[in-house]
């Protein structure tokens, strides 16, 4: 159909159809208007306009003053672009941050990334078919109860506190699971080394 014909266009082998491009910049009244602030005062603007075409300066690495030339996407493309992008079968259905680092350094339009996040969240293969990438979480499993005391002891933090005069920030909570005894030991910090070293003193010794 017709859209396919013209999102075929845009990209053959990374390969722009430029006279498209101009046209439809030139029918964007936002990009019009940008254009002419560039030929007003060309040396302080952010965009370039070059042979018909208006790009988007963009500095791409942190510490590299060196801009690149983005082409200035006019807002009838964008869906276009997207499908060729994210939609087509050789572009595998990517996420959002995938599809965006596969156009960012070629085209720009303001809200990149919300448009690419939109567009996706509005494929409708995405929806029906996308299997989370992050693992489930674990069911809870119960803990077979000790068969005598100090087999299973249970710990927990409370705090942070107003700091003691001693320092202490922490209430360090051991529990007994065989006889819910109890022993609650305040302590500065949180840390690996400091509740080992209270385990040791408070309940084992």
């Amino acid at each position: 159909d017709q859209t396919k014909e013209d999102s075929s266009q845009i990209i053959a082998k990374d390969t722009l159809d430029i006279e498209r491009l101009k046209i439809e910049q030139g029918k964007d009244s936002i990009i019009q208007q940008k254009i002419a602030e560039v030929m007003k005062n060309p040396v302080k603007s952010s965009y370039e306009f070059k042979d018909g075409l208006l790009y988007k300066l963009m500095i791409m690495r942190e510490g590299c003053n060196t801009k690149k030339k983005l082409i200035y996407l006019p807002s009838s493309m964008i869906n276009d672009l997207l499908q060729v992008y994210h939609s087509d079968p050789l572009s595998g259905h990517f996420g959002v941050q995938r599809t965006y680092l596969k156009i960012k350094n070629k085209y720009w339009w303001p809200n990149v990334k919300q448009s690419i996040t939109q567009y996706i969240q509005s494929c409708l293969p995405c929806q029906q078919y996308n299997i989370s990438r992050s693992k489930k979480p674990g069911r809870l499993q119960p803990i077979p109860p000790p068969e005598g005391p100090f087999q299973l002891i249970g710990m927990d933090y409370c705090g942070p506190f107003k700091q003691t005069p001693r320092g202490n920030k922490y209430v360090l909570c051991l529990t007994d699971y065989f006889t819910r005894w109890v022993v609650a030991a305040a302590v500065p910090d949180c840390s690996a080394q400091t509740t080992a070293e209270a385990l040791f003193n408070e309940f084992i010794c």
